[in-house]
């Protein structure tokens, strides 16, 4: 099956794209790298994938609305949220 053909057939059947949805998993391994306290978005971003550290941070706001410097401090133990 051709990448373009998989594509096609995965937005048909799930109603997501095949980008979206493989953004949804890199963000989530993001989020969670950040809050186990990975200093360098840098480093984060090429290990999953992204092409760069301002690619990371587009498609992490694009998904939850925050920067990874906010989710950083959002997501920092004993943070609270009131």
């Amino acid at each position: 099956m051709s990448p373009y053909r998989l594509s096609r057939v995965f937005s048909r059947e799930t109603g997501v794209s095949l980008t979206r949805c493989r953004n949804r998993v890199r963000v989530a391994r993001a989020m969670d790298r950040i809050a186990e306290g990975e200093p360098s978005l840098a480093d984060l971003a090429a290990r999953l994938g992204f092409a760069d550290q301002a690619h990371l941070t587009r498609v992490i706001r694009e998904h939850v609305g925050h920067t990874p410097t906010v989710l950083r401090r959002l997501l920092a133990p004993g943070t609270r949220t009131s």
